[in-house]
């Protein structure tokens, strides 16, 4: 068999599996061919890996992300109130005006 005819032989055992394959896998096939799934589902791997989560992509192309987010909350006695306050962390944004009424409302309430 010449190079020729075996380069061209092996071609032709991908055109016979993708015909052998099942509805399913070409259907696969074609989403992970497809440049709109690959754009937005590589953004969303990279995203999440770069927040410290786990990613999985299921065969049916659907991408599982899992992850924990530390909360620390820091309490200050207030001498005033003789309660403890919850502190703003520094990297916290100031809450809005409408956050604030509802603080304020409850804390009116008790």
């Amino acid at each position: 068999m010449s190079y020729k005819n075996h380069i061209f032989a092996s071609l032709n055992v991908t055109k016979d599996a993708q015909a052998a394959a099942g509805d399913d896998e070409n259907m696969l096939a074609d989403l992970m061919a497809n440049p709109e799934y690959l754009r937005h589902s590589s953004s969303v791997i990279n995203d999440a890996l770069k927040d410290g989560f786990d990613v999985l992509q299921l065969p049916n192309g659907d991408i599982v992300t899992t992850g924990t987010k530390i909360i620390t909350h820091t309490y200050v006695w207030d001498q005033s109130k003789a309660k403890l306050v919850k502190a703003r962390a520094p990297s916290e944004k100031p809450r809005t005006r409408k956050a604030k009424a509802k603080v304020t409302e409850d804390e009116d309430a008790e």
